[in-house]
């Protein structure tokens, strides 16, 4: 999915989405490979680095990514 989605153009928030869809399409093909958990509230962590620096993503916002895609 990674692959055929990536555009040198996202925006943050459509890379964020992105890289949590990846995740949730490789824990699809591989049970060793932990994906969102919505029903237990296992969320990804997510970190952003631009030019002002590092930022993980808090719970919050990492819950509402994985639940918009699954």
């Amino acid at each position: 999915a990674m692959k055929k989605l990536y555009r040198e153009d996202l925006t943050e928030q459509q890379a964020l989405t992105l890289v949590v869809q990846a995740l949730y399409d490789a824990a699809d093909d591989d049970s060793a490979t932990g994906g969102p958990d919505v029903a237990r509230r296992i969320y990804p962590i997510v970190t952003v680095i631009t030019d002002e620096g590092f930022r993980r993503l808090n719970d919050q916002e990492s819950s509402e990514i994985a639940r918009s895609i699954v």
